[in-house]
């Protein structure tokens, strides 16, 4: 029996080789379930529209191929995004609940392969960012095993789309660079806590986006991005400072569900003090730290200080602030200045006045 089955898996390899196709790609030729679609939220959560609830019913467009499945031998083809749409809508909509429930049913014999995460266009993704498109590839698939509660694979030469989509240079620029700036972020955050956002910057690369849509998350991603920075943000604020030597009081916001470790950088933007800059700060998960900062004030007036995060290879994070301080006191070397100076002119007038004197003797 065993003899049977070794020449058997011997012939079907042989054959494959002498057809020049490789099992993987006899593999693809079983019927594909293919199972993505557009984005129906944001990337801050915000719903764009209502569509999903229908297409999940049986006879929808996503219902008919999970409930109504085409015969074996058969693979699924699925979009992590997608189901983590259907997961957030199955909370509370029953129609999310028998689809994701009758997927499991369905596909429990079969394999089951990840589309990279926002089926980003592939040529698009690869010349822009491969070790990207890699993320979503293991991003779509550890997702899609959570949610199925079974092993997934990833088969890169299988496709789920044939048409090619124009990516506008909108798009682009605003995926180039939040991307980067995420990556700045994640020097100091811990990267599971962007883990959402970095996958769902694929949206701007989605191989069935329309022009109008892509247009949207590109703005969609600048807000996105900037409300990831403002988790981790200086409070701004105006200070009075009354003596020479003042600890003036800086809150710092971490709002990530993690500890972070920064630099605060503070620059004084005119001579008229000087500041003391901690070296590195450690703020707790989703806290309010306030940081007592040492100023030595060198002349009175008006004065800021630009404050800053940097991480540990002195990169700035996020935006920075301004500090408004209106300095009243005055130091004792200006009070020196001031007072040598008041007795110099002193002695002048008094000189002065002694020779007039002289002067009109003679």
């Amino acid at each position: 029996m065993r003899r049977r089955i070794a020449v058997a898996i011997t012939a079907f390899f042989v054959t494959c080789i002498s057809l020049g196709f490789s099992p993987s790609e006899a593999q693809a030729a079983d019927a594909k379930i293919i199972l993505f679609d557009a984005p129906h939220t944001d990337l801050l959560g915000v719903s764009l529209n209502s569509e999903l609830d229908a297409s999940l019913l049986p006879i929808g467009r996503l219902g008919l191929p999970v409930f109504s499945p085409v015969a074996k031998p058969r693979i699924w083809l699925i979009d992590a995004a997608l189901i983590d749409e259907v997961t957030a809508l199955a909370v509370k909509d029953l129609n999310a609940q028998n689809w994701l429930t009758q997927l499991k049913v369905a596909s429990v014999d079969d394999k089951v392969f990840a589309i990279p995460y926002g089926h980003p266009d592939l040529s698009m993704a690869k010349r822009l960012a491969p070790s990207e498109l890699n993320y979503y590839y293991e991003s779509s698939k550890l997702r899609l095993q959570s949610a199925l509660s079974r092993q997934v694979q990833v088969n890169q030469s299988l496709r789920w789309t044939n048409t090619r989509t124009k990516i506008t240079s909108d798009a682009v620029t605003s995926y180039s660079q939040n991307r980067r700036d995420l990556a700045l972020l994640s020097t100091v955050v811990p990267v599971q806590q962007l883990d959402t956002l970095r996958s769902q910057l694929a949206f701007l690369l989605s191989s069935d986006s329309t022009t109008k849509r892509q247009l949207y998350f590109a703005h969609n991603a600048d807000t996105a991005l900037a409300a990831a920075n403002h988790r981790l943000r200086i409070v701004p604020g105006k200070y009075r400072l009354t003596s020479q030597h003042e600890r003036v009081p800086i809150t710092l916001v971490n709002d990530f569900r993690a500890p972070v470790v920064v630099t605060l950088r503070l620059t004084p933007l005119n001579s008229r003090i000087r500041v003391g800059n901690p070296e590195t700060v450690t703020l707790t998960a989703n806290s309010k730290t306030q940081l007592s900062v040492p100023i030595t004030v060198i002349a009175p007036g008006s004065t800021a200080v630009l404050a800053e995060f940097r991480n540990a290879q002195g990169k700035g994070l996020g935006d920075s602030v301004i500090l408004t301080l209106n300095v009243s006191v005055i130091s004792p070397a200006v009070a020196w200045f001031t007072s040598g100076a008041a007795v110099l002119l002193f002695l002048a007038a008094f000189t002065q006045s002694i020779r007039r004197v002289r002067r009109s003797r003679k």
